[in-house]
């Protein structure tokens, strides 16, 4: 079984060995040691990706430096959909998105145009997502090898944003975290509440009028769903009491994974909109006044079914090879998975 889920990995990262098609790929960057400083970033001139198209569809800066040569990275592919199914957290959509643009002053790549906030909040709160019901167990085990690292619980009060059907709540409930969540998904809200947990429909923003404080604050898998990722941090630095502790995991485009498949790579997604490297992703949180503490890679536990399911979705030529595997592997079997393109890195406010 072993060597199965192994097969699995290498044709994720030797897609190559599918097929020849010519594709895009992230421009070569080193891996170890990247510093924040590298980046500057533009708070003044800088501003939310969200609004109206300009008439050629082309942004006129980067989101995060201002810099203004862009450069189109990886055309729209898929058919443009606003349906909520889009934005489910396992959403199979790996082969549809709009356009991304690059920034050849920073590397940060973001989706432009993307839909005016209104519309996307409105896909977020409608969404119905019933594998993710099904994966209940597999999300367990990956929130509760991540809740040890956030220390000890000392009944400090914990905000999971985009907390969803609230599992990672219950767990941080469960080891002596005073939790809560955010959740705009009607849907996963329900779910939540019927675990008695304590999850708000709203938004960073809105949580902050509440005048309620945190000492620890998660993002895991957010940040790049944001239309305005500097605003949503800068709310999240607003809801931490001096000393509390930003933890945020997001995709990773400076992995060697990424780098390697270019436009194959997964997680290009309609729902997916700011993609960050690890100097991208720190130049922003220390922008927004956070003290970047270090910096690492984030492993997710799901099903051999769902593995070898999002396999084929990726990469449809392997879906044959997916099928017999899946013959062979317990659908039920737990597979840690982890190719080190989801970074995780947690901040402090320190003032």
């Amino acid at each position: 079984m072993g060597d199965c889920a192994s097969a699995v990995f290498a044709m994720l990262s030797r897609p190559d060995r599918a097929g020849k098609e010519e594709r895009e790929s992230f421009p070569p960057s080193p891996l170890p040691d990247i510093r924040c400083a590298a980046v500057k970033t533009a708070t003044t001139t800088a501003r939310a990706l969200v609004g109206p198209a300009p008439a050629a569809a082309v942004p006129s800066q980067c989101y995060l430096c201002g810099g203004l040569d862009l450069s189109l990275r990886f055309p729209a592919r898929g058919v443009a959909t606003l349906d909520h199914a889009a934005y489910r957290c396992t959403s199979f959509g790996h082969r549809t998105h709009g356009p991304i643009w690059g920034c050849r002053g920073c590397g940060l790549l973001f989706q432009w145009p993307i839909p005016d906030r209104t519309t996307l909040l409105q896909a977020y709160c409608d969404v119905v997502d019933p594998v993710y019901l099904a994966e209940k167990e597999n999300r367990y085990l990956t929130f509760r090898r991540v809740v040890r690292l956030l220390g000890a619980p000392a009944h400090r009060r914990l905000l999971d944003v985009g907390a969803y059907c609230g599992y990672f709540v219950d767990v941080a409930r469960e080891v002596g975290f005073r939790a809560e969540g955010l959740e705009l998904s009607r849907w996963a809200l329900d779910h939540a509440r019927r675990l008695g947990l304590t999850v708000h429909g709203e938004t960073l923003e809105q949580r902050t009028r509440s005048g309620a404080r945190y000492d620890v604050v998660t993002m895991w898998d957010v940040v790049e769903h944001f239309d305005d990722p500097r605003r949503e941090l800068a709310s999240a630095f607003a809801l931490l009491r001096p000393g509390g502790k930003l933890y945020v995991s997001t995709i990773d485009t400076s992995s060697l994974v990424a780098r390697l498949l270019g436009s194959r790579w997964p997680w290009l997604m309609d729902m997916h909109l700011v993609y960050f490297d690890r100097a991208t992703l720190c130049a922003l949180l220390e922008e927004t006044g956070f003290r970047v503490l270090r910096r690492g890679t984030y492993t997710h536990t799901v099903s051999a079914d769902y593995l070898l399911r999002k396999a084929a979705a990726s990469f449809p030529r392997l879906a044959p090879i997916a099928a017999a595997l899946h013959r062979v592997l317990p659908g039920r079997l737990a597979v840690p998975v982890n190719l080190g393109d989801n970074m995780l890195v947690p901040a402090e406010r320190s003032r």
